[in-house]
């Protein structure tokens, strides 16, 4: 018995020690340099909680906070939806089904600079197709991801985030709905329920678990926004403070100012912020998500 015991926690010490160095070392370590002055060369000095209070008192990054409210506003129902329509459409008898699954998941697997060159262009004042789009209809062509309007920015960017992201909360979501009973949809149609009825009164609760843990994986990965906002707004020092949101203010004082302290109090702020926002979510479980 004590040899089985050794060779069980044999083959469990390789997992045991990545969980230690690259997991719990880097978080207790983060939450230490929080109260260090540290530019990543010479020994971190104790400061105590200045890095708090400044972080706090820090414009940019309350700036940064509304700017990662709004596109996660925009983003979670809008890739929500989309993922819930597309899987739904693509549950059906339809032909080319599996086609249709693999384009819609190309964006999820297209890399961010392939994807944000695209989108530029898409997006480009003088020759993108969007703005001779809306040329159509008389418009003047807008600075998309170059306006001097905050909102259109962010707006513009969560946009771009739905399309990367939606296909792989659609396989999610549409996972769920392979398990639906298919006698169980029958017995509704011959029911009388139509289409809608079968949509919103069968589907969506019984994939209500599915769906709410996207709303969890789509909010973590709003406020986490980074590849998106470095591709399509340039160079991190460049970055308006207007359309700042905290990674990227965070990477900028870590790996670009040297400020390792002051980055750890932002990221620090920000896991609390995202943990308040979780717990929220999770409270909110019981009201309208069906696990029966």
């Amino acid at each position: 018995m004590r040899k089985q015991g050794w060779w069980g926690f044999a083959f469990t010490l390789p997992f045991v020690l990545q969980l230690l160095i690259f997991f719990l070392f880097p978080f207790v370590f983060s939450f230490y340099l929080t109260f260090t002055k540290w530019d990543l060369f010479n020994a971190p000095q104790w400061i105590g909680t200045r890095n708090w209070s400044q972080f706090l008192h820090n414009k940019a990054f309350w700036l940064s906070l509304r700017n990662v409210g709004y596109f996660s506003v925009l983003f979670v129902p809008l890739q929500t939806l989309a993922a819930l329509v597309l899987a739904y459409l693509l549950n059906q008898q339809i032909v080319g089904k599996s086609l249709f699954r693999m384009v819609y998941f190309l964006p999820v697997i297209t890399p961010w600079v392939a994807g944000g060159m695209i989108w530029l262009w898409i997006y480009n004042f003088n020759y993108g197709i969007l703005n001779w789009f809306i040329g159509l209809f008389g418009l003047e062509p807008v600075e998309w991801v170059r306006s001097g309007h905050w909102w259109l920015v962010i707006g513009s960017i969560a946009i771009v985030n739905v399309w990367k992201g939606a296909g792989y909360s659609m396989i999610l979501i549409l996972a769920g709905m392979q398990n639906i009973s298919k006698e169980m949809m029958e017995a509704a149609r011959i029911d009388g329920a139509s289409g809608w009825a079968l949509f919103t009164k069968i589907t969506v609760p019984i994939v209500s678990p599915m769906v709410y843990m996207v709303m969890i994986l789509s909010t973590i990965s709003a406020f986490h926004a980074f590849d998106v906002f470095l591709v399509m707004l340039g160079d991190v020092m460049s970055v308006a403070d207007r359309n700042m949101v905290p990674n990227i203010l965070i990477y900028r004082d870590a790996f670009l100012n040297f400020k390792m302290g002051s980055a750890s109090a932002m990221a620090w702020g920000l896991f609390l912020i995202i943990l308040v926002i979780t717990l929220i979510q999770k409270w909110s479980e019981k009201r309208w998500v069906h696990y029966d």
